[in-house]
Formats: C-alpha cells, sequence, structure tokens
C-alpha cells in the first residue's frame, strides 16, 4: 500500500534529480529540469562553487531547490531515509553500502525499515 502512494507521490511532486556526480554534469537531467547553463552556474556561484569539478553531488530537489555537495565536504547532512525510502546516493556520497545502514540500524534496535 505505502509503495502505491509513494508512486503516486512521484508522480506528482517528482522525484530529486542528479545533475552533477563527480565533478560531471548530466546534460540530460539538466535537460529534463529546464535547466539552462546560466541557470547551472547561478546556482553553483550562489553556494560558493565556481568550478564544476569542486562538485561531488549536485541535486535539484521537487521544489527546485538545490543542494551542492563539495569534493571536500567529509560530513554532509542529508537525509538517508526520505518518505521511507532509503537514499542510495547519500549513502555513495558517504562512501557506505545499504548493507551498511541496514545493520545500523538493526544495532540500534531497529528490526526493520
Amino acid at each position: 500500500m505505502k509503495t502505491n502512494f509513494s508512486s503516486i507521490k512521484n508522480i506528482i511532486d517528482g522525484k530529486p534529480t542528479i545533475i552533477i556526480k563527480n565533478g560531471k554534469l548530466d546534460s540530460e537531467a539538466c535537460r529534463s529540469k529546464g535547466l539552462s547553463a546560466s541557470d547551472i552556474a547561478l546556482q553553483l556561484r550562489s553556494q560558493g562553487v565556481f568550478q564544476l569539478k569542486e562538485v561531488k553531488r549536485a541535486v535539484i530537489e521537487q521544489n527546485e531547490k538545490s543542494i551542492i555537495i563539495g569534493m571536500e565536504d567529509k560530513n554532509p547532512k542529508y537525509p538517508v531515509i526520505t518518505d521511507g525510502v532509503i537514499q542510495t546516493d547519500i549513502l555513495e556520497i558517504i562512501n557506505k553500502t545499504e548493507d551498511w545502514f541496514m545493520d545500523e540500524l538493526k544495532k540500534d534496535g531497529y528490526k526493520k525499515m
């Protein structure tokens, strides 16, 4: 049942879109969000980033806000679970696996997510 609601929510609200990964721009993702090169440059500059190679991950959220994670960010603070779904891209950023995360939940007394 929850999966059905999540699917409907994704259709209505959309999903976060990764537009930059490890300094590489995903031009198709940018086009799908209607972002021009100047839009992206403005988003990056507003967060103090001046070169793509400085960006580990850039995500455009459903509300069109951007999350920029720099290559040097050692402790990004972003949710690992959103709407009951494990955000594997966030785990990737912190160099952890889904298995590691599930083990940590079990250590904290959670039997299932």
